[in-house]
């Protein structure tokens, strides 16, 4: 083992020039248990990217739970070593947290020396080391600076330059992520020149104050998790960027990008790999709920003015960092290392995921640092349990030569602000512009071309070139888009935060309020609604102003549950919702007899299917009333339920020569999942119902196999020229729809909503038309395993009874030592983690493949037809 102290490592860790050979590869089966002084061993992680080695350097009693790591200037190892998250009372530990060395004892180029740096921290999270060799390390509640001035590898000075002051004692959900940026002027009144972003999680909601060490500071309150940026000496701290759960880790990118991973979804997955840009909203504020299903709430950019993620990450990262063309991030809760690959998406990124090492439950990966010799090192916390127990490894991970990924260059907005910037930004020591411009030409018209832009990164950052914004802001005889005005509102809202004065502030909002909510475009009165619900205590005056934004136009159900869930905080007591918050909405709406039908017929769209409020009487009730609308609402939520005596109501509607054609065509389709038992009734619809009805039947009992198929010549999957001019056009949307939700079939609403209904294992498709083009809805039905986005990447999983299981991993808080999945047709069941012998990432989509072969070829335009309309006419729609 590594010696603490001055002796030397009986056996020592590899050196940075020449790496041990010793290494763990990929592990057949057979090999995954091993045995030693008669017991059983989990296995070793696989490593599954062929040229890289994996070999573990450390292990206790060396090392015990670590988190943070780095690497000093000497090319020394610092490791935070944990002795106080969650401490048992019986815990054998040091008393505090300890910053402990990893050095090279005799000079033979192999790190080999354990030794305590510092120690005595509480609930220590991360640690950094600048440029000057200063060694930085995050708390939950401080930042310290060490300094070891005699070089004896001791820190011999330790001054707090960051304090949080709060009520809040979760350990790791305070600070904790740390970047070191080379920097200059005034963090405060120039983000970009600041040289430490540090993050914050929702610390439960409670209020605080981060100080920094000029005496600055800044307040919070609601749960809103931010990612703060002040000078190396913890002097002109701001905020940088707001709405995240737990920015656990932040790193820099090529190009001054900053990116950071959001360490727990909750009942929102997946967690979330996030490109940070100054002025952001994430979406997340954890006082409406820790769940993060609240309509006030976004995960990935649905709301205006939050930005999406770049992709999804496995559960619970704890690290992100920049290395040959990657993003590195290790997952604590899926015991895997996981590289990204950033693709360009507009003025952001998506990202291509590759699992890189992969372990079982006892693989629990931190901090992560890169060597000198370009080596990657991460600790490992080893058992799911929270606090500290004792045990914990370090590994190298070492990769080949030719490993670089394409460095993604600016893209041409990230060009266009650096540009701006550099004109209107003063150069170090400078009290000019550092090159005379044409303002109202060159700053003027690219800043209103991007704030006019769709793509909400473009509007912020837009906002962020300089002070010249300002003064184009406000600028007469201006016409901004809705996009524009947006952006203006949005950015308008951030800068309250810096007013000194309260009065002037909740003036400010007021009128920013009562502006947005009278906007004439819907996103523009929905940032509104989120202004007026993030700030209740001065603008609850506004809560009439929000209700009768519902006797107005209602563009789409997610405007319509953001209201409604605006009043009901705006009516509420400041107690979270932490789950449930949506269908309790909707079935007060259902029940409130002053709605309009139309409402009550979204309300009833929205709601679970088998609500306890749905009971059939109610639902026949709703088929009886005078609206058409809420009538057909009321079937398709006959057709989802689960209730077997569903059935015979359908039938009724089917039948019933009194209702429309299509009313009775979507009762039919309901009638799928019964098509055995009614198939007699099916057939003589099919023979003699009107037309709609009539293809309905038909397609049903195909189907299900009571029909045969008829003869088609069909092109390969992989053909998907000759698809795409066979589905060029035509198919009926209404009977698109029908299939989509049908329980026989492709069975898509299994996993994917459509306008408010289905499944949520899958992305939501209600507005697929817009993002994708018609070939591109056609390769995903026909290749689904094509292109899978990170956060939808399937598993196949070996348990120790020998079977195979592929599925997609499903929310859940915490770690209990179960795993749910959903399979492909939509099905979840649940594996426990001691019983899964082998995850490995699987190359097959969760979603099925060969619909093809079971669906028509008009079948699959009215499909593509259905996915290519505008979904959010439904709100209005008749039948």
């Amino acid at each position: 083992m590594v010696a603490d102290g001055d002796a030397a490592a009986t056996r020592p860790a590899p050196s940075f020039a020449m790496p041990r050979t010793n290494c763990f590869v990929v592990v057949p089966l057979a090999l995954l248990l091993v045995c030693r002084d008669g017991g059983l061993l989990a296995a070793p992680p696989r490593v599954l990217v062929e040229g890289v080695q994996l070999e573990r350097v450390a292990a206790e009693p060396d090392l015990v739970t670590p988190i943070g790591v780095a690497f000093d200037l000497q090319g020394r190892l610092l490791v935070v070593e944990s002795h106080t998250h969650q401490r048992p009372d019986d815990y054998p530990g040091p008393a505090g947290d300890r910053l402990r060395m990893l050095s090279d004892s005799d000079g033979d180029g192999r790190l080999d020396r354990w030794s305590t740096f510092a120690e005595g921290f509480q609930q220590a999270m991360n640690a950094a080391v600048a440029e000057d060799g200063a060694v930085y390390v995050v708390t939950r509640r401080d930042v310290h600076v060490l300094r070891d001035a005699d070089g004896d590898g001791v820190a011999d000075s330790d001054e707090t330059i960051i304090r949080l002051v709060t009520e809040a004692e979760y350990p790791h959900n305070g600070l904790a992520g740390i970047a070191l940026a080379p920097q200059f002027g005034d963090a405060g009144s120039n983000p970009a020149g600041g040289g430490m972003y540090l993050g914050l999680g929702e610390n439960f909601g409670f209020p605080y104050q981060l100080v920094g060490s000029d005496g600055k500071s800044v307040s919070g309150r609601g749960g809103v998790g931010c990612i703060f940026v002040c000078r190396q000496d913890g002097g002109g701290l701001a905020r940088y960027a707001e709405g995240f759960w737990n920015p656990f880790s932040v790193c820099l990118a090529p190009h001054g990008r900053v990116f950071t991973v959001d360490n727990d979804p909750d009942a929102s997955p997946p967690c979330r790999l996030l490109h940070v840009v100054h002025a952001g909203d994430y979406g997340h504020r954890w006082e409406y709920g820790r769940a993060g299903v609240h309509p006030l709430q976004a995960w990935d950019g649905e709301l205006p003015g939050t930005l999406p993620m770049v992709c999804g990450t496995g559960e619970a990262p704890t690290a992100v960092l920049a290395h040959r063309g990657w993003l590195w991030v290790t997952s604590w809760g899926d015991y895997r290392i996981e590289r990204y690959r950033l693709t360009p998406r507009g003025a952001s990124f998506g990202a291509d995921r590759e699992v890189v090492v992969q372990g079982d439950a006892d693989f629990r990966p931190t901090g992560m640092a890169v060597a000198p010799d370009g080596s990657l090192w991460f600790a490992d916390w080893v058992d799911r349990s929270y606090a500290v127990h004792g045990k914990g490894r370090l590994w190298r991970l070492t990769l080949p030569a030719d490993a670089d990924a394409p460095d993604v260059p600016e893209n041409e907005t990230e060009t266009t602000v650096r540009r701006l910037a550099e004109s209107l930004t003063p150069l170090p020591g400078d009290g000019h512009l550092s090159r005379p411009v044409n303002r109202r030409q060159d700053v003027g018209e690219a800043i209103e071309r991007l704030l006019n832009s769709d793509d909400p990164f473009d509007r912020l950052l837009a906002w962020n070139v300089g002070a010249e914004r300002d003064r184009l802001a406000h600028g007469r005889n201006r016409e901004l888009s809705p996009r524009g005005r947006l952006a203006e509102l949005q950015q308008a809202a951030w800068s309250i935060g810096r007013q000194a004065s309260t009065e002037f502030s909740g003036t400010w909002l007021q009128t920013l309020a009562l502006k947005g909510l009278a906007d004439p475009d819907p996103d523009v009165r929905l940032y509104a609604v989120r202004l007026v619900a993030r700030y209740r205590q001065e603008l609850r005056n506004q809560r009439d102003a929000v209700a009768a934004l519902l006797d107005g136009p209602i563009p789409d159900e997610r405007y319509f549950l953001a209201v409604l869930g605006a009043l009901d905080w705006l009516d509420g007591d400041d107690a979270p919702r932490h789950g449930g918050i949506g269908d309790g909405l909707l079935a007060r709406e259902l029940r409130n007899r002053r709605r309009s039908p139309e409402l009550r017929a979204l309300a009833l769209r929205l709601i679970s299917p088998d609500h306890k409020q749905l009971t059939l009487a109610t639902l026949r009730t709703y088929l009886e009333s005078p609206s058409l609308v809420l009538q057909i609402e009321a079937i398709r939520t006959l057709a989802r339920q689960s209730n077997p005596d569903r059935h015979t109501v359908l039938s009724e509607i089917a039948t019933d020569v009194a209702r429309s054609d299509k009313q009775r065509a979507f009762a039919v389709a309901g009638l799928a999942a019964e098509a055995a038992g009614r198939q007699s009734l099916l057939a003589e619809l099919a023979a003699s119902a009107p037309p709609q009805t009539a293809a309905e039947a038909a397609r049903v009992l195909r189907l299900a196999g009571l029909r045969p198929a008829p003869a088609e010549e069909k092109p390969a999957a992989e053909d998907l020229a000759a698809w795409n001019e066979l589905l060029a056009a035509g198919g009926d949307v209404d009977a698109g729809e029908r299939l989509f939700f049908t329980p026989a079939g492709p069975q898509c609403a299994a996993c994917h909503q459509h306008g408010g209904r289905g499944g949520r294992v899958g992305p939501d498709l209600a507005r697929i038309g817009r993002q994708q083009t018609r070939e591109r809805i056609i390769a995903s039905i026909l290749l689904p395993g094509r292109e899978i986005a990170p956060q939808y990447q399937a598993w196949t999983l070996l348990t120790d009874d020998g079977k195979s299981h592929l599925g997609l991993k499903l929310p859940q808080g915490g770690d209990n030592g179960q795993e749910s999945y959903a399979d492909p047709s939509g099905r979840t069941f649940t594996l426990s983690s001691d019983e899964i012998e082998l995850r490995s990432p699987s190359a097959e989509s969760i979603m099925p493949s060969g619909l093809q072969q079971t669906m028509s070829i008009a079948d699959l335009r009215d499909l593509v037809a259905f996915l290519m309309s505008d979904s959010e006419s439904e709100v209005d729609a008749t039948p």
